[in-house]
């Protein structure tokens, strides 16, 4: 046996076995998650199926009965009135919101990655409206009798909270620019939009900035010498370089902000959700709704995923 195959035959041995090695570390960070979500989280889950093709009746502190009824929880969630409309427009108001959100925080990565003096502070304000959204800070703006009183105060709530988070314009006039500039409506529509949601947007950024910033820096920086050398500009470089590599990223980024935008506590389905929950004798069809919603989400995002992927580079696959 020559020496160039015997030499073949031992990198192949060495890929091997540390793709054995990247698994196995693979499973030793999954076990974690896999443990709580069967320890802590599958008996809601199975509870919420069960109950979803039941009739409950509560009986106070006897607890509740439940009785099989089949699909007709589903049929009388299907037949509610918002629900249907409500899940129409979650799927119309998520599409607009993943790409501008995609796409601001790829800019805002691009921006921060760059060798700029206090990088590290940058970064850190940027992350911060997504500290300031979770938990404590986002209930205590909930029930902030000040903004209820100031929105209302100026008449009209949405276009008062429209006219604010426009701040230095009013939407009208950007319109109104975008239209003389020969733009199509539709572009001007969807960029006044965005302008007006700059603040979700913001606040919404911040893990996916996080996540791009990360594969930016796995790139490495001898594919940049080798561009440079091929005498490419900036553009060429982000286009045919940084975007094919960070193209994973995308994936997870849409990904996260698609089940993110499904699962806001602001979002109508979710309310509608809690609020036949909360209803007597009426768990079963909140449960239902529960689950067809979840249906809705997984294929949805199943078509995602497939379109996506197909557009996807793989380093290690080339």
């Amino acid at each position: 046996m020559s020496t160039a195959v015997k030499n073949l035959k031992q990198k192949a041995r060495r890929r091997s076995s540390l793709e054995a090695r990247q698994q196995k570390a693979y499973w030793v960070f999954l076990i974690p998650f896999i443990l709580g979500f069967v320890c802590l989280f599958a008996g809601i889950y199975l509870d919420s199926l069960i109950y979803s093709f039941c009739e409950l009746t509560m009986k106070g502190k006897d607890g509740f009965t439940q009785e099989f009824v089949g699909f007709a929880n589903y049929a009388k969630a299907l037949q509610d009135v918002d629900y249907p409309g409500n899940i129409i427009s979650s799927v119309g108001g998520m599409i607009p919101d993943v790409l501008m959100i995609t796409f601001y925080s790829l800019f805002v990565a691009v921006l921060l990655n760059r060798d700029i003096k206090g990088r590290t502070a940058f970064r850190a304000i940027f992350f911060v409206p997504v500290i300031l959204a979770t938990g404590f800070m986002t209930k205590a703006d909930m029930t902030n009798v000040i903004a209820d009183n100031a929105w209302s105060s100026l008449g009209d709530s949405t276009a008062a909270s429209g006219t604010i988070a426009n701040g230095l314009f009013d939407s009208l006039d950007l319109q109104e620019y975008m239209m003389n500039m020969s733009l199509s409506p539709a572009i001007s529509k969807y960029v006044v939009e965005a302008v007006g949601s700059i603040f979700d947007i913001v606040n919404n950024s911040g893990v996916q900035m996080l996540l791009f910033l990360a594969g930016l820096q796995s790139i490495s920086p001898s594919i940049y010498e080798a561009s440079d050398i091929d005498g490419a500009s900036g553009w060429e470089t982000f286009w045919l370089v940084t975007f094919p590599m960070i193209s994973p990223y995308i994936l997870v980024n849409v990904f996260y902000t698609v089940v993110d935008s499904f699962t806001k506590s602001d979002n109508a389905i979710m309310q509608l959700i809690q609020e036949q929950s909360f209803k007597s004798n009426a768990m079963g069809v909140g449960a239902a709704m529960a689950w067809f919603y979840f249906l809705v989400v997984v294929i949805l995002i199943a078509i995602i995923v497939s379109i996506i992927s197909s557009f996807i580079y793989y380093q290690q696959r080339d």
